[in-house]
Order: structure tokens, then sequence, then C-alpha cells
């Protein structure tokens, strides 16, 4: 493990036809549109017309997640890592969030949390969705949640 604190630069210069979607049965060379249920894309799109700086950023926060849990091993031993990343996937499995409350499915108090983010305010935090369907009340959610 490295102590990267920006991601490397993986821009690609060139790809495989099945890079982006799984390969058809019977022809092994093109991308099965019909099973994946994904439009015909063109490779050349995902090559081409990218500035390099774009895949750093998507991989900014995972980075930046992946340095953290390095720094802890270092410091805490491998127990501490493995702990917050059990407790993550816990929360993003478990984690009830009602919208009565204004929790959408991308935020949450918990998540924040474990991810150190709760002093921050991103987009997701401002723009929660634009959901035109009726909210439930917090019964009908909690009946829900529990399969009732």
């Amino acid at each position: 493990m490295s102590l990267r604190i920006v991601p490397e630069e993986k821009q690609l210069t060139d790809a495989k036809n099945t890079q982006f979607g799984p390969a058809a049965p019977s022809a092994p060379g093109v991308v099965d549109t019909l099973r994946s249920g994904e439009a015909p894309l063109s490779i050349s799109s995902k090559v081409n017309n990218r500035h390099p700086l774009q895949s750093r950023i998507e991989k900014w926060d995972q980075t930046q997640r992946d340095l953290q849990l390095e720094t802890y091993r270092r410091t805490f031993g491998v127990a501490d890592p493995i702990r917050r990343e059990m407790e993550l996937n816990i929360v993003k499995e478990t984690d009830f969030r009602p919208t009565l409350f204004g929790f959408s499915a991308i935020t949450s108090p918990s998540l924040d949390i474990l991810l150190n983010k709760e002093t921050t305010i991103g987009w997701e935090d401002i723009y929660t969705g634009f959901n035109d369907a009726k909210p439930t009340d917090f019964h009908t959610e909690m009946e829900k949640q529990m399969g009732i």
C-alpha cells in the first residue's frame, strides 16, 4: 500500500471492444447490448475527448479513503481499518433513512460520520433529487422496512 494523496493518471489510450460491457456469447468481440439492457455505445466517446484530469477527479474520494485507511493501519494496526470497513458496509446495507426526516437514498448521517464528511456540505446535501412521488408517512416506511 502506498500513501498516495493524488490519484494516479490513468487516462485510456486504447480500449478493447468488450471493455465497457459484457461480451455476447455468440460473438466474443461485440458488446451484448440486448442482455445488458444498455444502448449501444461509441468506444471513441469513452477514449477520446476526455480531459486528463477527469479520471483523477472521478477517483479522488476513493484515493483519499485509501490513504486514510492506510494511515490508520500504520498507526493503530490492521484491526482498525477492518473494523471501519465493516461498520461502513453494515451502515450501507441496513441503514434506515426515512424520507419524512429529509434523508434521501444518497445522504445518511451515519454514513457521513463514518466517512468523516459530517462537517462538509456537498451537492447531494442540497440537491436531494426531484422526486414527484408523494412522501409517505413514517409508519408506512417502517412497515415497508420491516416487511409487514
